[in-house]
């Protein structure tokens, strides 16, 4: 294998990019078809795909990757690509002097990748795309605090390890899935679970950090991102399936959770 690609250079067809002291940020595209060779980076990675489908292969294991899925690469880690579709992805990687730099310590991220689909982690890898896309003079501050806020949450994703779930927890996440915009009572969910509200509600504050509710509501607006990055429908129409009583209710919610309007993130992906 080639040596490790140095910090700041990224796979890909570059559509715009940002740099300050210690951190990269970078959007690129990637053609159909189109297959990375095993590589590996010599500072953390970020990924957030944007656009499209694509497998990935990383420690002698496949997976499938999608819209609204963040990755994140510990440096040094070998992995490789195949994109099935077109692909845009916003890279973003930052160095040991950008954590000493902030009083952070670079200890505190995971040892092993990691795959995130959907939750505060992917809001705030959304926000440093929205920065790059529309500066402006406060850019700097704003991409160095969303940076922060996404590592601290990344850092406790083990703490939430998967196989200590209940094992009615995937199906009341699958119920909720499944009719976003109109998803079950909790009673209905507890029902299903086979437990008391009570009990669901405190289990999956601990699992997702918030309530079922803000769940419900997050789910809502990545799932209407989502659609804009692969669809032509109207914005108006993508609302209302998500969920949303109107377009300005959309617009608002969608601006809080990802630092643009639904408008200027759909247009920034018709953008070369």
């Amino acid at each position: 294998m080639a040596a490790p690609i140095e910090m700041g250079k990224f796979v890909g067809a570059p559509v715009r990019a940002h740099t300050i002291d210690g951190v990269s940020i970078a959007e690129n595209t990637y053609a159909s078809g189109l297959s990375v060779a095993a590589h590996a980076h010599d500072a953390p990675l970020l990924s957030l795909v944007l656009q499209g489908h694509a497998t990935e292969e990383i420690g002698g294991h496949s997976r499938e990757l999608g819209t609204q899925n963040l990755l994140y690469t510990p440096s040094f880690e070998t992995h490789g690509h195949r994109f099935l579709t077109a692909g845009r992805w916003l890279n973003i990687q930052f160095s040991a002097r950008w954590f000493s730099r902030v009083g952070a310590e670079a200890g505190i991220l995971p040892g092993a990748p990691q795959l995130v689909r959907g939750g505060a982690t992917v809001n705030w890898a959304s926000r440093l795309g929205a920065e790059i896309r529309e500066p402006d003079a406060v850019s700097t501050f704003a991409i160095e605090g969303a940076l922060l806020l996404l590592l601290t949450d990344l850092s406790r994703l083990p703490v939430l390890g998967e196989r200590r779930r209940p094992r009615w927890f995937k199906a009341v996440e699958d119920a909720i899935e499944a009719s976003v915009a109109e998803p079950p009572t909790v009673n209905e969910l507890a029902a299903l679970a086979g437990v008391h509200a009570s009990h669901l509600l405190r289990t999956f504050r601990h699992y997702h950090g918030c309530t079922v509710a803000t769940y419900v509501r997050r789910q809502r607006v990545e799932r209407a991102r989502a659609e804009i990055a692969t669809s032509k429908r109207p914005l108006s129409m993508i609302a209302l399936d998500a969920g949303f009583a109107d377009q300005s209710h959309f617009t608002r919610v969608f601006r809080q959770a990802f630092g643009e309007t639904p408008g200027q993130y759909a247009r920034s992906l018709r953008r070369g």
